[in-house]
């Protein structure tokens, strides 16, 4: 089942479960919500957000490249972190909304409780990028599609 595009009329909803999460979250602005979700490029659905872009060009991504249609995973975040809908729907997100292409994202170093759950997603620690010149280090991540192999 395909995951859900968020809708205009979810916008505060969406907007409320990112600011319960300031401190993680401190530059998530109602805008960049709009903007997400009138470009088709937020997921909601089961108190789970995720935003995202598909690159239109080479992108460089601390000390690695994506490639032109290689997606950036820009925000997950549950309304309700302990309820396990973070993974089906991230789950879903690579199955149906990226289509078996890469899918890249950073976190900061110091968010070990989304690293945890980005490596039990099948996400791989490719590298480091560094934010507010160098101050704030962060870890990039790449979750490559599974092949189906032909025996």
């Amino acid at each position: 089942m395909k995951p859900k595009q968020a809708n205009m009329e979810e916008i505060k909803e969406i907007y409320a479960i990112f600011a319960k999460y300031k401190d993680i979250f401190p530059h998530i602005r109602f805008d960049y919500i709009q903007r997400k979700i009138d470009s088709g490029c937020c997921i909601y659905e089961d108190d789970v957000v995720i935003t995202y872009t598909v690159y239109k060009r080479k992108q460089r991504i601390g000390d690695n490249y994506a490639v032109k249609g290689d997606v950036m995973l820009h925000q997950i975040v549950n309304a309700n972190p302990n309820n396990g809908k973070s993974a089906e729907v991230l789950q879903r997100f690579f199955e149906y909304t990226v289509e078996g292409k890469p899918v890249w994202l950073t976190v900061r170093t110091d968010n070990k409780r989304a690293i945890k759950f980005y490596g039990k997603m099948g996400f791989k620690d490719v590298g480091n990028i560094y934010w507010m010149k160098g101050k704030l280090p962060g870890q990039v991540f790449r979750h490559l599609p599974k092949v189906n192999s032909v025996l």
